[in-house]
C-alpha cells in the first residue's frame, strides 16, 4: 500500500494548517479580546501554544452574535 500525503493549503497560517484568522466584528469589544487569544493559541512558542484551543476561539468569533439588541424594546 503506498503512502500518500496532502498539501497544505496556500491559505493556511503560518504553516500550522489552520486556515486564515476569524474576522473579528469592528468595535466589539468581545471578539477582541478572542482574537488575541486566538493569536497566542497559533504562536508557535507561546506559552498558550494550543490549535485545539485556537479552532474553538476562531469559532466562538465566527458565532458571536453582534446584532443581539435587535429586536429589543427599551
Amino acid at each position: 500500500m503506498a503512502l500518500t500525503t496532502t498539501q497544505r493549503s496556500p491559505d493556511s497560517t503560518a504553516g500550522t494548517g489552520l486556515p486564515d484568522p476569524p474576522q473579528p466584528a469592528p468595535n466589539c469589544d468581545v471578539c477582541g479580546a478572542l482574537i488575541q487569544q486566538w493569536r497566542q493559541a497559533t504562536e508557535v512558542g507561546s506559552p498558550a501554544y494550543d490549535l485545539s484551543h485556537a479552532v474553538d476561539l476562531a469559532i466562538e468569533i465566527r458565532r458571536h452574535p453582534h446584532n443581539w439588541k435587535k429586536g429589543r424594546t427599551t
